[in-house]
C-alpha cells in the first residue's frame, strides 16, 4: 500500500473540530468520505494534531495508506472534487511507509489573528479574536519573547488534557500589526491543549496593563493556570504549518 502525505487547508467555522466524533461533522470525517468517493477505498486518516471547533488551518498535514492506481501527485485534484468548498487539499505525495503525520512532525507554527476594538465587520468575525482594550504593542512583543526556549508549560494548558509531559520548546515568536489588527505567530516542537489560545489571552492582558509584566515568568515557574489570562476564542486561530524531514 502507498503511504500518502497530504497538506490541507480549511475554514473550521462549520466543523466540530478535526477529529471524527459520534456527534457533529468534522474535518476528518469529510476527508475520509471524500477519499472513499474518489477512490472507493476506506482509509484511516492520521492528522498532525487536533484542531478544535472553529479553528482554521492553512497547512494541516495528514497521511493515509491506499491501494488505488491514481498517481500520488494527482490524488489532491481528484479528492478535491468531492470535498466541500471550505476544505481543500493543497498537495499530495507518496512518503516513506514509516511516516506518520502526528509522530513524524518536527515543529508546528500557529497563527492567531486579533482584531483590536469592537467594530469588526460581519465578514471578519469568524476569522479574528476580538480584543476591546488598548494595548502596548512593544510590550506584547516583549512578553512573547519570554516564552522562547524549553519550559514546563503546564500553566498554559486547559483542564481536560491527557498530556503527562508538559515540557515543550518554543523556537520563535513573531508579531505583525496594523492599526486595528495584530497577528501572532508561534513556532514550537509541540503544543498542549489550548496552549496558543491561553498564550494569546495572557499576552494581550499584559500588553493592556491588566496583568503584571511578571505574569509569564510566574506562570512558567509555578505551573498555575489561574495566574494567566482567559483562553482566547478559537475563531482567530490557524494551524499555519507543520514541518517534517522527508526522506528523499
Amino acid at each position: 500500500m502507498k503511504n500518502i502525505y497530504a497538506e490541507i487547508e480549511y475554514i473550521g467555522t462549520n466543523y466540530n473540530g478535526f477529529q471524527s466524533q459520534t456527534n457533529g461533522i468534522t474535518i476528518e470525517s469529510v476527508l475520509t468520505q471524500a477519499i472513499y468517493n474518489a477512490t472507493g477505498e476506506k482509509v484511516k486518516v492520521v492528522g498532525s494534531g487536533r484542531t478544535d471547533a472553529g479553528v482554521h488551518a492553512l497547512g494541516q498535514a495528514i497521511n493515509f495508506h491506499i491501494n488505488c492506481d491514481i498517481p500520488s501527485f494527482a490524488l489532491a485534484k481528484v479528492i478535491n472534487k468531492f470535498l466541500p468548498n471550505d476544505v481543500r487539499i493543497i498537495r499530495t505525495m507518496q512518503v516513506d511507509d514509516k511516516f506518520n503525520a502526528r509522530y513524524s512532525a518536527k515543529k508546528k507554527t500557529y497563527l492567531y489573528k486579533v482584531y483590536l476594538g469592537d467594530d469588526i465587520s460581519v465578514f471578519d468575525k469568524n476569522f479574528y479574536g476580538v480584543y476591546s482594550y488598548n494595548i502596548n504593542k512593544e510590550l506584547l512583543k516583549k512578553s512573547l519573547l519570554q516564552l522562547i526556549g524549553t519550559h514546563n508549560f503546564k500553566a498554559f494548558m486547559s483542564s481536560g488534557s491527557q498530556a503527562k509531559d508538559t515540557v515543550r520548546t518554543i523556537y520563535s515568536t513573531k508579531v505583525k500589526t496594523t492599526k486595528n489588527t495584530v497577528s501572532i505567530e508561534i513556532t514550537g516542537n509541540g503544543f498542549l491543549y489550548n496552549m496558543v489560545r491561553i498564550i494569546v489571552g495572557t499576552v494581550l492582558d499584559i500588553a493592556a496593563g491588566r496583568l503584571s509584566t511578571d505574569t509569564i515568568k510566574n506562570m512558567l515557574a509555578s505551573g498555575d493556570r489561574k495566574l494567566g489570562g482567559r483562553t482566547f476564542v478559537p475563531c482567530g486561530l490557524y494551524l499555519k504549518k507543520v514541518c517534517y524531514n522527508f526522506k528523499k
